[in-house]
């Protein structure tokens, strides 16, 4: 899919929190970019939890949601077997639920970037053997 990025938890998380290291680059990148974000509830849970720290912050994160700012993907209980099996596969890393969520979101519909500020999602490849493109270089 084209203009269409899925968003992991990382760049969120700054986004929200401007004590976080890259939260000035994380409001610059998202400010220039100019296509979609989609992400998944896993991701969604994960944010929520790491902005613990303040009610203010959770709540302006789901604002934002809301705002639609990113779409929020839901799983059905057929994608838990990809989830289940990426997990294992790269259990050495490990591979959470929410990259998991994100690698089977890519593969369900055809989404070849990423914005994160993880390294994993440079080793984690798809079923055809390929990795998603990060298009936040930190």
């Amino acid at each position: 899919m084209k203009n269409v990025a899925l968003i992991d938890s990382g760049p969120i998380i700054a986004l929200f929190n401007s004590k976080d290291r890259f939260h000035k680059s994380s409001i610059k990148f998202l400010k220039s970019y100019q296509g979609k974000l989609i992400s998944s509830w896993p991701v969604v849970t994960e944010v929520i939890y790491l902005l613990s720290f303040s009610i203010e912050a959770q709540s302006n994160f789901l604002e934002w949601i809301e705002r639609g700012s990113i779409e929020i993907v839901d799983l059905n209980v057929e994608d838990l077997k990809y989830i289940k099996n990426r997990m294992k596969k790269y259990s050495d890393l490990p591979m959470d639920l929410a990259d998991a969520s994100l690698m089977c979101i890519s593969e369900n519909h055809g989404i070849e970037s990423i914005i994160s500020i993880d390294s994993d999602f440079s080793i984690y490849k798809s079923m055809k053997g390929k990795a998603l493109q990060n298009l936040f270089k930190v």
